[in-house]
């Protein structure tokens, strides 16, 4: 009998190769965390303390924005 360990491992490595960056993934995980934190939903401590924590960096560390004088 054929061992379906192999495929099962397969199925893995493609559906690996077709989501996006875990960074991204990560970054939509915490906007929803934070979005349930702005309408009042209680959140459990690890995650409101995993939501500062990542506030804190972006907050150190934004996002340049373009520069309106330099070209597109």
């Amino acid at each position: 009998m054929r061992s379906l360990k192999p495929i099962v491992s397969n199925v893995a490595d493609l559906r690996a190769g077709q989501y996006p960056p875990i960074g991204d993934q990560l970054d939509a995980i915490y906007k929803l965390a934070a979005a349930l934190q702005q309408q009042g939903i209680s959140l459990p401590d690890e995650v409101q303390q995993w939501i500062d924590r990542c506030a804190e960096v972006k907050r150190r560390f934004p996002i340049p924005k373009p520069d309106d004088n330099q070209p597109a």
